[in-house]
C-alpha cells in the first residue's frame, strides 16, 4: 500500500508516543526532544507554531518529522526543531528509511515552499550515520558541518575525575533530587549567571518550570542540586528518553567551582541513569574542540564524536534574509537557525 503523510493532531499524541518509545528502546536513538510533552513545552514558552508530520503505511504510524514554524511580520521561517542543538530530523525504523526520509522530506519542503518561508532548517538526528539520505532529499541546500559528544553510560573515566569527586565529597558538598521552590530560584540563578558570563544562550525560566512538575520527574526528566550546608552551589536538569540522558541544563556557581558541584552533579545522574537501563549519555555538542567544556566532557569518556549536519535553505530568497541582519533575525526569529551567518 502506499505510504501517505499527514499532519499529526493532538489526538494521537499517544500513538506517537508509543512509537518513539518502541523505536527509542531499539536501534534508533530517539531523544526526549522528540517527545510531545518537549513540544508543548516549545509552544508554551512561545518558541513557534507545531508542524509535526507522521509517515505510514496501512494505517500504522512509521516515521515522524518534529517541526515548528514562526510567523513574524518579516516572514514565516520552519525548523526541524528549533531550540538549541541536534535534535531534529526525521524519525523511523532503519529498515524502509530511504523511502520515510523522502516523503516527509519532501512534504515539509512543499510546505515550506508554499508558505514562502525566509528559511527552512533541518537538524539531522542524534548519531545518524547516513547523510546521504538528507543530500539526496535536500539536493543543493546549503550545509552548516557541527559535531556532538556522547558515550556509553558506564564507561572508564579519567582519574581526575575520580580525584574531584574525592575532594567534593571531603569538602562536604553532597547532591539531592528534593526539589523545593527554594533551590530551583537559586538553580535558575546560578544557570543564568553562567549564561551571562559565558555568552550562552539562555531557556527561559519558563521551560525550566514545565519540565520540573511533578509528572515530568516521574517520567521524562531529573533535576539535581549539589549543596554545601544547605546552599545550592550548582544544579543539573537531565532529559530522558527510553536509551539516552541528554545533559540539558548544567550550572555551578563560579565561586564554588573548586569545589566540584558539576563533578558531583553529573556522577550522581550518570548513575542514575544507568541504574534505570538507560545506554547513552548525550553530551550535546560543544563550542569547539579547543573549548574547556570540550576537555572536561572528555575527561568523563565523552571522547566520541559524531557529525551532525543543518541543512538550510530560503524559499523567499536570501536578500530578503541580508536585509533582516542579525540583529533583525535574532529579534522576530529567537531559538530558530534562520541562515548561516557567514553567509549574510
Amino acid at each position: 500500500m502506499e505510504m501517505i503523510v499527514e499532519q499529526l493532531r493532538r489526538d494521537q499524541d499517544s500513538e506517537l508516543t508509543a512509537f518513539l518509545d518502541t523505536l527509542g528502546a531499539g536501534s534508533v536513538p530517539v531523544l526526549g526532544y522528540h517527545y510531545p510533552y518537549y513540544r508543548d513545552m516549545l509552544e508554551a514558552i512561545g518558541v513557534g507554531e507545531p508542524h509535526y508530520l507522521g509517515a505510514r503505511r496501512n494505517g500504522t504510524l512509521i516515521g515522524c518529522l518534529p517541526a515548528f514554524q514562526k510567523k513574524s511580520p518579516a516572514g514565516t521561517v520552519i525548523s526541524s526543531l528549533p531550540f538549541f542543538g541536534p535534535n531534529g530530523g526525521v524519525l523511523c525504523a532503519p529498515e524502509q528509511a530511504e523511502a520515510i526520509h523522502a516523503v516527509l522530506l519532501a512534504a515539509i519542503v512543499e510546505h515550506a515552499r508554499g508558505a514562502d518561508a525566509l528559511s527552512c532548517s533541518i537538524y539531522t538526528p542524534f548519531q545518524l550515520p547516513d547523510f546521504g539520505l538528507y543530500d539526496r532529499a535536500l539536493s543543493g541546500w546549503p550545509v552548516v558541518e557541527k559535531f556532538t559528544q556522547y558515550q556509553s553510560l558506564g564507561d572508564s573515566r579519567d582519574q581526575s575525575v575520580t580525584w574531584s569527586l574525592r575532594k567534593a565529597q571531603r569538602l562536604g558538598v553532597t547532591v539531592s533530587t528534593e526539589l523545593t521552590p527554594e533551590r530551583l530560584d537559586g538553580f535558575y540563578a546560578i544557570y543564568t549567571q553562567n549564561c551571562r558570563d559565558y555568552g550562552i544562550p539562555l531557556k527561559p525560566r519558563a521551560c525550566v518550570d514545565f519540565l520540573t512538575t511533578p509528572e515530568m520527574l516521574r517520567t521524562r526528566t531529573r533535576i539535581y542540586f549539589a549543596l554545601h550546608e544547605n546552599k545550592v552551589l550548582g544544579g543539573l536538569l537531565m532529559v530522558w528518553s527510553p536509551a539516552v540522558a541528554s545533559y540539558y541544563i548544567p550550572c555551578s556557581l563560579s565561586e564554588a567551582r573548586n569545589m566540584q558541584p558539576g563533578t558531583m552533579l553529573i556522577d550522581a545522574a550518570m548513575r542514575d541513569a544507568h541504574a534505570a537501563g538507560l545506554r547513552l549519555w548525550n553530551w550535546e555538542s560543544s563550542p569547539s574542540r579547543d573549548s574547556g567544556v570540550y576537555k572536561f566532557k572528555k575527561n568523563w569518556g565523552g571522547t566520541i564524536e559524531r557529525a551532525y549536519r543543518i541543512y538550510v535553505q530560503s524559499f523567499a530568497g536570501e536578500d530578503r534574509i541580508r536585509t533582516l541582519g542579525r540583529d533583525g533575525i535574532a529579534r522576530e526569529f529567537p531559538y530558530f537557525f534562520v541562515w548561516p551567518f557567514d553567509r549574510l
